[in-house]
């Protein structure tokens, strides 16, 4: 699937799915495209897959 992102320049382009993530942690976006409209990267909700990994040292017992 296509997804349709804003740039940070101002350019709009139509990107993979599974690039999506890397693009918003990369901070190269500003927005993306959903059903509902454009969302605006770092103000409103966004699910990520990247988010929540943790590659410290395990620190649970």
């Amino acid at each position: 699937m296509l997804i349709r992102v804003r740039y940070k320049d101002g350019r709009i382009d139509l990107i993979p799915s599974h690039s999506l993530d890397e693009l918003i942690v990369l901070s190269e976006i500003d927005q993306f495209e959903r059903s509902a409209g454009w969302v605006v990267v770092g103000r409103d909700p966004i699910r990520s897959t990247l988010r929540g990994r943790y590659y410290g040292r395990e620190r649970r017992s």
